[in-house]
């Protein structure tokens, strides 16, 4: 729910405590709309506002969400609850949205996003002396609100020509394509060129979501033609380099990455002059044998852990 109506009524939304969630066009993350809170209005010091969503799951699924949220203990907290209980508190310093979410088992559930203010029952007039830091606005507000379902077991060999079979996401410079060129198995594989990101630095990356209760396991097929200085190839989940390649291969190499529950992101990435050498200088430095400044892909699956 991207608020999109003007109101709360695209979902199953209720309101408890003070009711004073508004939907306003004042901070959307995009769109026009976005669900918003003030601490201001809620009128007794120790008061909430909460917004509820009700969900009925057939399966496991991973609630996501964009919040901005500068407030600042001990004036309000901001925080996600599951079925009543406290999960994780919220809130941002700077003027960025940040992504939050839960992963959240099969069956009837409440999501809540509950703004309390002066939660821990400060004397007002101790709150009135008090210096709130810079970014504290006492405000917060929701948007884009999903259900994303868990991921089930897949095998990826590009079979398609593109990358419509999975949720893959392209991102960076220099796209990722699919090629005929080199495969593990089958026609195809997907890849990516040094020369395809123009500038003398940059990361091309292709990524997707694993959402999975039990967590499960990833492997992978990779031909990594690199070599640092010039580029080289990395793995990452989460953000962190699980795998990194900077000597150039001749044969595929067979890897496999544990997914824990939850939501994780898997991304393959391509950087190009990491070291940001300037370009006359990287033109000097010999390029090793059988480098191509290419990097393949292919088979890669994904096997869900199945509860016994």
């Amino acid at each position: 729910d991207g608020f999109e109506t003007g109101d709360l009524t695209a979902l199953d939304w209720s309101l408890s405590g003070e009711q004073e969630w508004m939907v306003d066009e004042t901070k959307p993350f995009e769109g026009i709309f976005s669900a918003h809170i003030r601490t201001d209005d809620i009128s007794t010091p120790d008061g909430f506002a909460q917004l509820d969503l009700g969900v009925d799951l057939a399966t496991a699924a991973f609630v996501q969400f964009y919040f901005y949220a500068p407030v600042s203990m001990p004036f309000e907290s901001f925080n996600l609850q599951v079925d009543g209980q406290f999960l994780r508190g919220l809130s941002t310093e700077d003027e960025t949205w940040a992504e939050g979410g839960a992963f959240l088992s099969s069956g009837l559930h409440t999501i809540s996003w509950r703004l309390e203010k002066n939660p821990g029952g400060a004397p007002e007039a101790a709150l009135e002396n008090l210096k709130p830091p810079a970014y504290r606005l006492g405000e917060a507000w929701l948007d884009n609100v999903a259900l994303l379902g868990a991921t089930p077991s897949f095998l990826e060999t590009w079979e398609s020509g593109d990358f419509t079979a999975n949720p893959w996401m392209l991102s960076g410079v220099g796209d990722w394509r699919i090629t005929d060129s080199d495969a593990f198995e089958g026609a195809n594989s997907a890849t990516i060129k040094s020369d395809d990101i123009e500038a003398n630095s940059g990361i091309s990356e292709l990524s997707i979501d694993i959402i999975t209760e039990q967590g499960g396991t990833l492997t992978f097929r990779i031909l990594p033609s690199v070599s640092g200085p010039f580029e080289e190839g990395n793995v990452m989940l989460d953000g962190i380099v699980v795998a990194s390649y900077s000597s150039p291969m001749s044969d595929w190499i067979a890897q496999e990455i544990a997914i824990q529950p939850g939501k994780r992101k898997v991304t393959f990435q391509l950087n190009k002059n990491s070291g940001g050498i300037g370009a006359e200088q990287i033109g000097f430095i010999p390029s090793p044998a059988g480098r191509k400044g290419q990097m393949w892909l292919d088979r890669i699956q994904f096997l869900a852990t199945v509860e016994p």
